[in-house]
This record gives C-alpha cells, sequence and structure tokens, in this order.
C-alpha cells in the first residue's frame, strides 16, 4: 500500500462538527452526498448540491478537482466525463483524523495530552470503562500485576 493522502491538510478547527473540523463546508456538503452515493460525474454532483444551494457549475468543478487533488476522492473516466467517489469510507475518514491529531499531541506533548485525554473520557458516562475495555483487549486480554479485585 502507498503513502497515505494526509487527511488534516488544512488543520483541524475546533470549533467545528463531524467531518467540518478539517474541510469546508461546501467539500463538506460533497463527502457526505459522496458518501451515501458514490460514483457520480460533476453533473450529478451539482444536481444534488442545488437542492440545498445556489452554486455555479464551475465552483463544483473545481471543488471536485482540488478535493480529488487533496486525496480525499479518486475519480475514474468514464465516457468524457469524470467519475468521482470516496477515497475513504467515513469511518476511515474519521479514524485517519483522530490518528492525525491525535498522533501530533501525543508525539509534542506526551502526558498532559494522555492526562487530558482520560479527563475527557471520565466525563462521558461509561467513558472509562469503555477505554479500559480497549486497553484491555490491545493487550490481548491480559492482565498485569496489580489488576487483580481488591
Amino acid at each position: 500500500m502507498g503513502i497515505r493522502p494526509k487527511i488534516t491538510l488544512r488543520g483541524f478547527r475546533t470549533g467545528a462538527r463531524g467531518v467540518g473540523h478539517v474541510l469546508g463546508e461546501l467539500e463538506t456538503a460533497v463527502m457526505e452526498l459522496l458518501w451515501r452515493e458514490p460514483g457520480q460525474a460533476v453533473n450529478e454532483v451539482e444536481e444534488q448540491l442545488r437542492r440545498r444551494r445556489d452554486i455555479a457549475h464551475t465552483t463544483v468543478l473545481t471543488t471536485l478537482d482540488r478535493m480529488h487533488r487533496k486525496g480525499y476522492l479518486t475519480r475514474t473516466k468514464k465516457g468524457k466525463a469524470f467519475i468521482y467517489a470516496p477515497r475513504y469510507t467515513r469511518e476511515e475518514f474519521e479514524r485517519g483524523v483522530a490518528q492525525e491529531v491525535l498522533g501530533a499531541l501525543l508525539g509534542q506533548f506526551t502526558e498532559p495530552a494522555i492526562s487530558t485525554f482520560v479527563d475527557l473520557v471520565s466525563k462521558d458516562e461509561g467513558g472509562l470503562d469503555q477505554l479500559e475495555a480497549l486497553i484491555r483487549e490491545k493487550r490481548g486480554g491480559q492482565r498485569r500485576p496489580g489488576d487483580g479485585e481488591k
């Protein structure tokens, strides 16, 4: 497998929601519709976007081309048209964002990042139990000395 394109190309916006943390509003709309229906030509994408906004054909064309160059979309030639599809499933995309952002934080601020992550997880009902289960799974179900019940 080749080098995976970086998902968080333009950074991570903390005030956004979902994939909007790394994509702009139009790019997010494009990804959402291509995740629902992959394999669309420019005209099909434009038709769906026009249901919610007034948008120029050249804007859709430029956006799809830019998203392809950034590595978010694949495209194949079909007749005279390009057919676009997401390079990643939604789950792969979200996991990639998490890996890139958390990896950068852990690489530069290891202790504060881990400590803050555990604090944030503990605020969520059942969050620590879920984290503990994931850690145990990663360790292969092994219990460490001193982990026994008291």
